[in-house]
């Protein structure tokens, strides 16, 4: 008993103390999270807002998330349009949603309106200018507006493909834009100006994101091509995939950034280093990735309502996504369940020693009481033996009386004899 326990202990302090050790070399997969629905969703942005941040997630037939870290909120208008690009303003307190057929959705934190663009083609993305003044909107047919909150104002592309991404840098110098087509635009804000540069590559360049230091840009697009813009070029990375890049950000600590690509796949990119591959345990596309404010995790979205997380979380359910990561709650936690079988280890085994003792001394009654009615029977038999020989000594005995009382008779009678005699004489 004693050494069942001291070697559950054992198992116990082992457990507790591997538990670091397990938190910091956790395998490369992601969490998977239940959005509640099954349309597809394409994009994915944070509210710019410290200590009050959340996700806004937009999808097709007119799907709109509101992720708070914990759950997701269903807050989807009543409209049917694919709703592609979400952009929040960068004081936090506005959302600008495009979509298919010139839809464009005004979102304040707590209800959607419609504005009215005056335009029936395709939005693909929407991006506000950092100081926050007015937002980029692209779209099918090379299109490109600014919208200032009250009107839209047609830019000159010079291109007659679609547009799909827009990125700012966060100086507000210029804006990137890519679409189908292999060149990167730049956008000048200054002077209106649209120019093209040249990537080095005959691919589409579908989706660009700034570096937060403005030092740096990441251009991705079809067939797996990848470049890191330094500044002044367009340098090519060793890409792990020929898929299509249908997504990419940047952490804010500049150092990493999350590629997403058709199929499924998961990258995460060591600025100036490899790309290393997350497990994502599945085939649908993720379309759209975000970092959280603090970098903690990045969120991504895709295919079939497919919401994932990396890292997974490590925080109990009700700390915000944005809070300090805390093991406390994980390691108390552990040594309750683990405390917990230990105490139902000790239970078992006190239960099974007691019945163990119970069917001994069970045992050992039936043999008394065999041996008691062993006894008895002895006893019984010994008293019939008894009985048996007392019957023959009584009858000898009532023999020899008779006898006896014939002799006494006989003595009477003589001395009966002599009286009568005597009398005879006299």
């Amino acid at each position: 008993m004693s050494g069942k326990l001291s070697a559950a202990g054992a198992v116990l302090m082992a457990v507790l103390m591997a538990l670091p050790a397990m938190a910091q070399n956790a395998p490369d997969s992601v969490q998977r999270l239940d959005t509640t629905v099954q349309r597809d969703l394409f994009d994915v942005a944070w509210r710019p807002v410290p200590g009050d941040s959340y996700a806004l997630i937009v999808g097709g037939s007119g799907a709109v998330l509101q992720y708070t870290g914990r759950f997701f909120i269903n807050l989807s208008p009543n409209i049917t349009a694919d709703l592609l690009g979400v952009g929040w303003n960068p004081s936090g307190t506005k959302a600008l949603i495009v979509g298919d057929a010139g839809t464009v959705l005004e979102f304040d934190g707590t209800s959607l309106r419609a504005v009215q663009s005056g335009r029936s083609v395709r939005f693909e993305d929407v991006s506000w200018e950092p100081a926050g003044k007015y937002a980029l909107i692209s779209g099918h047919n090379g299109t490109l507006l600014s919208f200032d909150g009250t009107a839209f104002t047609n830019i000159t592309t010079g291109m007659n493909e679609p547009i799909v991404s827009v990125s700012w840098r966060p100086d507000g110098r210029f804006a990137f834009l890519c679409g189908d087509f292999p060149e990167v635009l730049r956008y000048d804000p200054a002077t209106g100006d649209v120019i093209k540069l040249v990537t080095g590559t005959i691919q589409f360049a579908r989706k660009v994101a700034w570096r937060p230091d403005g030092n740096a840009a990441i251009v991705v697009g079809t067939v797996g091509n990848a470049f890191k813009f330094d500044g002044s070029n367009f340098v090519p990375l060793s890409s792990p995939t020929a898929n299509e890049f249908l997504a990419a950000t940047w952490s804010p600590d500049n150092k990493t950034a999350m590629l997403a690509a058709r199929n499924g796949l998961l990258y995460q990119y060591e600025d100036g280093g490899a790309f290393r591959t997350l497990v994502t345990n599945t085939t649908a596309s993720l379309r759209a990735v975000a970092y959280t404010l603090n970098g903690s995790y990045a969120l991504a979205v895709g295919d079939g309502g497919l919401a994932v997380r990396y890292p997974p979380a490590e925080t109990p359910p009700d700390i915000p996504p944005d809070g300090p990561v805390d093991y406390t709650f994980i390691y108390l936690s552990a040594a309750i369940i683990l405390g917990s079988g230990l105490a139902m280890v000790v239970v078992a085994a006190f239960l099974f020693s007691r019945s163990r003792k119970r069917e001994e001394e069970k045992r050992r009654l039936e043999e008394a009481e065999e041996h008691a009615r062993e006894l008895a029977e002895a006893a019984r038999e010994k008293k019939r033996a008894e009985d048996d020989c007392g019957g023959k000594s009584a009858g000898d005995a009532t023999d020899d009386g008779d006898g006896g009382d014939d002799d006494a008779e006989g003595v009477h009678d003589e001395k009966a004899r002599k009286r009568r005699n005597r009398e005879k004489r006299s």
